[in-house]
Order: C-alpha cells, then structure tokens, then sequence
C-alpha cells in the first residue's frame, strides 16, 4: 500500500481499502453500518473519503471483515492515523470561508501529481495575482471583507505547490482568448495579471496555452471551465467540475476518459505555448 503525501489523499486511500475489504468479506454498506450501530450514509462517507472513522471504529470493521493478518491490520490503523492529520485548508481561519466542498479539491489540488484545467471564464485560480484573485473574489454578493481577505489569503497559499522546491506541482493550464480581454479590477490590475501569466509561462512545470476567440468551431469547453488531477500510480486521475450550482468530483472511468479527450481536443486547438506567451506578453505591452 503506497503512502500519500497528504491527509485528503490518505482519506480516500483509506475508504478505498475499506471498501475493498468489506468487498472481499461480501457484505453491504447496510452490514458494515449495523455492526458499527450507525447510518449507511456514514459508511458511504468514510469509503468515499469524506470523513474519518474512530480508530476503535477502524479495528472493529477489521474485525467484522475478517482482517486477521497483523501486517495488513497494521498498514490499515496506520494509514488512519495519518490520515487524521490536518491540513492548512481545514485550519479554522480558512475552513470557515472556503465553499462547500472546495476545501476536499484544494486537499486534493495540494496532493497531486499533475492538474491540467480549462478555464473559460476566469484566469486559472494558481495563476492569479493577488489584485485579479482579490478583484473575482469580491464579485460574490454578500461577502465581507474578512471572508474576502481570508480567501484570497487561501488562493495565494495554494499556488505555493507551484513553487515548493522539491517536487512542484505540474500545471498545464489552457485558457480561453476571452478571458485574457477582460479587465476584471481594472486596467493596471489586468496588465499586471498579463505580465505574471507570461513569467509563469517560462516556468519549468508550468505549461500555458490560448484558446484563440478565432475558432470558429463549436467546442466542448465551451460547456464549462473543469480540472483534472493526476496522482501516484496506485490513485486514479479525478475530475472536478464547478460550476454556480456547485461542485462535482468525476470518479467513474467514463467520466474521467470524457474530461481527457475534451482538454486533449484543446491542447490541439489552442495557440502552442510559445505562440501563447507572445500574446501575453503583447498584450499586457498594449495595457501600457
């Protein structure tokens, strides 16, 4: 059983080996709950890896699934411990103005491998300034100014995955024409987010590319901005969807398989990422 970098990743790790040993023991989610004298909805929540079990909890599903093995038993209580480790998206100051569901996708953002997104609307949240992030942030009605600092705070500490010295986060991130054209906070604040896009370009682990607005074609990202993460070998790729309604993570292969060809389709169709960073680059120059 690998190890995880972090608590989110170890948290579904752990539901999955739940789930295979209740599997491997043939019993139901509704058994697994009886024994634990508790919902079936709470079972389905520690196998998805949206909460944590107590560890006496832990070494009684064992018990029930006939886990005999020392080592195995062992491997499993240890990835529990580890998985209770709190991570600086689940601190209060941050927990308590992150969206519902948005502090599980920055758990997994922080313990990925590689994230490839498409953006329609908005720059790529790890690229953004902190002007641009403070300038979309604030455009939510009836957010204070505390919860708007706080998240921007939060935004700023996710892109530090980016620039960590041992294994950075690979960002390949392809941007529609359209949102390079929109001046959200103004036009000093938008020169200023041109200029970071084309540095961040010439960045090692960071991949950019545009979208141009020239195509004429119809095409699927024109249905929603989405990202996909990319783990260890032993950790399927997940989708992530948001949209104003809310989040969706895609597990399921078919749904993850749907994602790759719609963002190889525009890498294909987008400006190569040297072209990309000459545009940037001439248009913050006309922002002067």
């Amino acid at each position: 059983m690998s190890d995880p970098v972090g608590p989110t990743v170890r948290r579904r790790r752990l539901g999955t080996e739940l789930r295979q040993l209740r599997d491997r023991a043939g019993l139901d989610q509704a058994g697994a709950a009886q024994h634990l004298e508790c919902s079936t909805s709470k079972i389905s929540r520690l196998e998805r890896g949206q909460g944590l079990a107590k560890v006496m909890e832990i070494r009684s599903l064992l018990d029930l699934y006939n886990v005999t093995d020392e080592n195995e038993r062992a491997a499993i209580i240890t990835l529990h411990k580890t998985a209770g480790e709190v991570g600086w998206w689940e601190q209060a100051e941050f927990e308590e103005v992150l969206p519902s569901g948005l502090g599980v996708y920055v758990g997994l953002e922080y313990n990925a491998r590689a994230l490839q997104t498409w953006e329609l609307g908005f720059v790529p949240g790890l690229l953004q300034t902190e002007e641009y992030a403070r300038a979309v942030i604030a455009s939510v009605p009836r957010r204070s100014p505390d919860e708007v600092d706080r998240l921007v705070k939060a935004r700023m500490h996710r892109q530090e995955r980016l620039t960590q010295a041992t294994a950075p986060l690979e960002l390949w991130a392809v941007i529609d024409d359209a949102v390079l054209r929109r001046p959200l906070g103004g036009t000093a604040v938008m020169r200023a987010q041109l200029k970071a896009l084309a540095d961040s370009a010439g960045h090692q682990n960071i991949t950019l590319q545009v979208y141009p607005s020239e195509q004429k074609d119809v095409h699927p990202g024109l249905r929603g901005a989405f990202s996909l993460l990319e783990f260890g070998p032993a950790d399927p790729r997940i989708g992530y969807v948001d949209s104003p309604s809310g989040n969706a993570f895609l597990e399921k292969d078919r749904q993850v398989r749907t994602l790759v060809d719609t963002f190889d389709r525009l890498r294909a169709g987008a400006l190569d990422p040297e072209e990309s960073a000459a545009l940037l680059h001439n248009l913050a120059a006309e922002e002067n």
